[in-house]
């Protein structure tokens, strides 16, 4: 359809509102930015990658005078640069800019329930990027993920990240049951990527019970109704990276299925510290936090596990 034609609002159609939808497109060339951008100087030629990520509204509630993206990301040579929609109170809206060096990039996590998607890139200085994202909208996600890993993993490992990576065992293909076949499956489409990772240690989801000396009688009623559960992971990692393949959330309530997935991938030379403890709330749950600068990466694992184990031995050694 032309880009003159009119929609049933009498607003005349445009290609960016013609080609609208929950999915990530790559911006190549100018007229591929959304015009709220357009104001930023964007050099596309030496650009990595720069992709624009759209709002989250039903196709039937957009408009052609509507701006139709929440963020544009742009990996630069140098660094990762998100801009972002914003409105004021009276509903005017504009953008705001962000740059992250590669050098201070920490970490990345990417976890995805169904449709609804969550990419965080963690800062040595504590103040996270989040972009919300349309789940089925994850492979271009899973390529930027690639990208910013591909930037941030030139340095040498840290002391805690050298203790970490050398004291892993030999490694090797998951062993889980087929209730985990989604983190097995996961992890298996990283190394298609990166051959050289390598499975370290993981087990399966399992439930775990409430601390009597953290919890009242109405929260252990309500954990015997909707137990607590501890979800599966995959640590692994090569030469350069840690690698953590698990559900979108390290503990969930419930009894229904679990069909999230999640990511964590933090290069070896930002880990400061590795601290491991019980976790506060549930017995047999291990709290194992990575500190990257000002940021605490959290992760959960089973007391007494092989990732238990593999964690706990870096965290004496640091």
């Amino acid at each position: 359809m032309s880009d003159d034609a009119a929609t049933p609002t009498g607003l005349l159609r445009t290609a960016e509102f013609d080609a609208f939808g929950p999915w990530i497109d790559e911006v190549r060339a100018p007229d591929d930015v959304p015009p709220l951008f357009r104001p930023h100087p964007l050099d596309l030629a030496a650009a990595t990658l720069v992709l624009k990520v759209p709002r989250n509204i039903p196709r039937r509630d957009a408009t052609p005078d509507m701006n139709l993206y929440d963020h544009l990301l742009v990996v630069a040579v140098d660094g990762f640069t998100v801009l972002s929609r914003t409105a004021d109170a009276a509903g005017r809206e504009g953008y705001a800019a962000r740059t992250v060096a590669f050098a201070d990039i920490a970490g990345l996590r990417d976890a995805v329930s169904l449709l609804d998607g969550r990419l965080t890139v963690l800062t040595r200085d504590g103040d996270p990027v989040v972009v919300s994202y349309n789940g089925s909208a994850r492979t271009a996600v899973t390529r930027l993920v690639e990208t910013l890993r591909a930037a941030t993993t030139g340095d040498a490992p840290s002391t805690a990240g050298h203790a970490l990576r050398t004291g892993a065992p030999s490694g090797g293909e998951p062993s889980m049951s087929e209730r985990e076949v989604g983190l097995v499956n996961d992890f298996r489409e990283i190394t298609r990527r990166d051959p050289q990772l390598r499975a370290w240690a993981w087990h399966e989801r399992r439930g775990v019970r409430l601390r009597p000396e953290a919890s009242g009688v109405v929260a252990r009623l309500a954990h015997l109704v909707s137990p607590m559960t501890l979800q599966g992971a995959v640590v692994a990692g090569s030469e350069t990276v840690l690698e953590v393949v698990s559900r979108r959330d390290w503990l969930r309530r419930g009894r229904g299925p679990e069909h999230s997935s999640g990511r964590l991938v933090i290069p070896w030379s930002r880990i400061d510290a590795v601290v491991v403890r019980p976790h506060p709330r549930y017995a047999g749950a291990t709290s194992v936090e990575l500190r990257l600068g000002s940021t605490p990466a959290e992760i959960v694992v089973p007391t007494g596990s092989d990732a238990h184990g593999f964690f706990a031995a870096a965290a004496q050694d640091n």
